[in-house]
């Protein structure tokens, strides 16, 4: 039985996102404009359910649909000649065994090509019956060029469906994974249809930096990145407005009969920050905290899941919080030391110096690029996508950030003194922490 809920694959109450111009980013609800979609956003943002999305209706059309996920260890054209292999027996049901042939021995020998593509090396060292050996293998480099298997199997699938007027879908998940020899053969395959005119479509899903990504690997080895952006029908999966999430709240809890006020649905939809897959685990842990209650969903239990879930996120956070860069935890300091509002980036660049600022703009487009920070509409100021990270990177720095100590339903509240001024005033005892080139004032 599905939670209340859902999943992230079958979400309960689903929203139908729009972009810029109000057109539903779904492709079963809007076509694609070019060969190759590309869907983007922040990890848990809903990319995988929009390529389920795709994949459901070519199910339900009969159209020939591949699907893979992108791996650092296992090349995508391994990975989709697999996945061909898998669906030939649905496909024989469908096209008939004589209609199958070609793509069968096409199948056949990619198969055999991937096998091949191995390059090793070995060395002994000492006299028989005493040895010692090592041996190295490594992926060879395709005879045929980057991307050629992929192309030759878009090529055979497509041929095969325009016997009955189907298009064909190739989708690669988590893209972020791939490797740039992979990124280049993708690049290529999407070359490949935009020139065969075949209604074969590549669909797939990675973060804000995929597109900069693809370009970079496709520089590197099929001199074609100029091309790519032009090719690319991209679909942001951004953050949605609190009017966009809150029947995927309101509802499954209307109709698993659990009574919620109003003030506990806006403080979760606030701590979610228009992340769909983390209101998911606030609600769900909000549901988890009521037991037997009678008044259900109250602002109490809500703020006490938004702690505990908060909590369980720390090691989430730390391990995002080290993956940056010297400047990306500047900049992050001071934008969550700014509260919700956020930082103001030509302040900030100003701020710098001439020889600085751009040091600042690119730690910008790398926590923008990996969902860490947003930026506003006209792109002049960002704050931290996620108020519990936020919460967390002031503690980080020594900042006074929200007092995290709520206390779960029916137990007392822990005594706390509230500061002074505001949320960030100083107390009477202070010290100093230098985080970069950034000094922060710290509460004792």
């Amino acid at each position: 039985m599905d939670p209340i809920f859902g999943t992230p694959q079958r979400p309960a109450r689903p929203v139908t996102r729009i972009d810029a111009a109000a057109r539903p980013i779904s492709l079963d609800l809007r076509p694609p404009e070019r060969n190759t979609v590309l869907f983007t956003g922040a990890p848990g943002m809903g990319k995988s359910f929009e390529l389920g999305k795709a994949q459901e209706l070519a199910r339900q059309q009969g159209w020939p649909c591949l699907r893979v996920d992108a791996s650092p260890r296992e090349p995508l054209e391994n990975r989709f000649v697999r996945a061909a292999t898998r669906e030939l027996g649905g496909l024989r049901k469908q096209y008939g065994f004589l209609g199958l042939r070609k793509l069968k021995k096409t199948i056949k020998d990619l198969t055999q090509r991937a096998r091949s593509q191995q390059n090793g090396a070995e060395v002994r060292v000492g006299v028989a019956p005493v040895q010692l050996v090592a041996k190295k293998q490594w992926d060879a480099p395709g005879r045929d060029g980057v991307g050629s298997t992929l192309d030759q199997l878009a090529t055979e699938l497509g041929d095969l469906a325009a016997k009955k007027r189907h298009p064909v879908m190739l989708m690669v998940d988590n893209l972020d994974v791939a490797s740039e020899r992979d990124l280049a053969a993708l690049t290529e395959l999407s070359a490949h249809l935009e020139r065969s005119g075949q209604p074969v479509y590549l669909i797939a899903a990675g973060s804000e930096m995929a597109m900069t990504r693809l370009m970079t690997a496709s520089a590197g080895y099929s001199g074609v990145a100029t091309g790519v952006t032009s090719r690319y029908d991209v679909r942001e999966c951004g953050p949605l407005s609190g009017d966009e999430l809150r029947p995927t709240l309101t509802e499954p809890l209307r109709q698993a009969g659990i009574a919620h006020q109003p003030e506990a649905i806006d403080e979760l939809l606030h701590a979610a920050g228009g992340h769909p897959g983390r209101l998911r685990d606030l609600s769900e842990r909000a549901v988890a905290l009521i037991g037997n209650r009678p008044d259900g969903l109250t602002a109490d239990v809500s703020k006490a899941a938004i702690a505990q879930v908060n909590a369980a996120s720390r090691v989430v956070y730390q391990a995002e919080w080290n993956s940056c860069s010297a400047a990306e935890k500047e900049l992050l300091a001071k934008t969550a030391s700014r509260g919700a509002r956020g930082l103001s980036m030509p302040a900030e660049t100003q701020a710098a110096g001439p020889g600085n600022w751009q040091e600042v703009d690119t730690a910008r487009q790398m926590l923008v690029a990996r969902g860490l920070v947003r930026e506003n509409p006209s792109g002049d100021r960002i704050s931290i996508a996620d108020p519990g990270m936020r919460d967390w990177v002031e503690i980080r720095v020594g900042q006074s950030a929200a007092h995290a100590g709520v206390a779960l339903p029916g137990s007392a509240a822990p005594s706390i003194t509230p500061p002074a001024r505001g949320r960030h005033a100083q107390g009477p005892q202070t010290a100093t922490r230098q985080v970069g080139q950034t000094t922060f004032t710290v509460n004792r």
